[in-house]
C-alpha cells in the first residue's frame, strides 16, 4: 500500500556515479521567470524550478490524497497510483493549488502557440503518486505513452507537458528522475532515439536533483526515468500530466487522432 512519505533524506547505503544536474530556472531564493522557463523548455524539453511550494504544502497534499482517492486509484506497477482529473476543490485544495500553480500555467501557455499550434487551451487530465522505495531498481529511459502513438506528431508540436513535484527531497542517491535534455526536439522523432534504442541516450541523462517543494517540468516526448534508490527512505513525487486540446477538449485538428 502506498503511504505518505514525509520529507527526509534517509541513510545512504552506497555510492552512485555522479551525473550532471538538470538546468534549473529558479532556486528557493529566486523568483521564477516564466519567460525564461518557457525558453528553457523549448530548448531542452525539461527544467527544474526549486522551492515552488513549501514542505508543509507537499505534506498536506499527500494527506488530502491519502484521506480520499488513494484507495480508489488505478495501480500502475508497485509504486504508482493513477487518477483521472478533475480534482475536488473542497477536499483537495492543496493538490489543486499545485496543479494550477501560476508558474505551471505560464509554462503551459507561453510556449503553447508553438508546441500546441491549433490548440485552444491546456487540459490537466491525470495525476500520479510516484513512490520509489529503498533498493528499487532504476527505470529504463522512455517517452510517455501520449507521445509514442503509431501516428508521428510533427515537431515542434508536443502532446503536452508533465510536472513532477518533489514530495520528499529528490537526490541522485534516492532515485531522482533522470532526463535527457533535447530529446524532445525535431531531429529526435517521437517514439525513437539515436540508434532506435533509448539505452543510447543513457550517458546523456541528467538528474533532476531538487529539494522538497520543487518541480521538474518536461514534455511527454522527452526521455526520462526514475533512478536507483540507494537509501533507506522512500522517494515520493506527485506527477501532473497536461495536454493541449481544442475548444471541445479534443486533440487539435490534424494531430493524428
Amino acid at each position: 500500500q502506498l503511504r505518505s512519505r514525509r520529507p527526509g533524506g534517509g541513510r545512504k547505503r552506497g555510492s552512485a556515479q555522479q551525473r550532471q544536474l538538470l538546468t534549473r530556472t529558479a532556486t528557493a531564493t529566486t523568483t521564477p521567470q516564466p519567460q525564461v522557463l518557457a525558453e528553457v523548455l523549448a530548448r531542452d524539453g525539461c527544467a527544474v524550478v526549486e522551492g515552488l511550494a513549501t514542505p508543509e504544502a507537499m505534506t498536506t497534499a499527500l494527506d488530502e490524497l491519502e484521506a480520499g482517492r488513494l484507495v480508489r486509484g488505478q495501480r500502475y506497477g508497485p509504486g504508482t497510483m493513477i487518477w483521472k482529473l478533475p480534482l475536488d476543490a473542497t477536499t483537495e485544495q492543496t493538490v489543486l493549488s499545485l496543479c494550477e500553480h501560476p508558474t505551471i500555467v505560464a509554462a503551459l501557455e507561453l510556449p503553447r502557440p508553438l508546441h500546441g499550434r491549433g490548440s485552444a487551451r491546456y487540459l490537466p487530465f491525470e495525476l500520479r503518486w510516484l513512490d520509489v522505495g529503498p533498493s528499487c531498481p532504476p527505470m529504463g529511459l522512455h517517452r510517455d505513452k501520449t507521445d509514442t502513438t503509431s501516428v508521428p506528431l510533427e515537431r515542434p508540436l508536443q502532446w503536452g507537458l508533465n510536472a513532477i513535484w518533489a514530495a520528499t527531497d529528490f537526490t541522485e542517491e534516492n532515485g531522482a528522475t533522470r532526463m535527457v535534455p533535447g530529446s524532445h526536439s525535431a531531429d529526435k522523432p517521437q517514439g525513437s532515439w539515436v540508434g532506435d534504442a533509448a539505452e543510447d541516450a543513457e550517458p546523456l541523462a541528467q538528474v533532476a536533483s531538487m529539494p522538497v517543494g520543487s518541480v521538474v517540468l518536461y514534455y511527454a516526448s522527452a526521455l526520462h526515468a526514475s533512478g536507483f534508490n540507494d537509501t533507506a527512505s522512500m522517494r515520493t513525487g506527485l506527477n501532473f500530466n497536461y495536454c493541449f486540446v481544442d475548444d471541445a477538449g479534443m486533440r487539435p485538428a490534424g494531430w493524428g487522432w
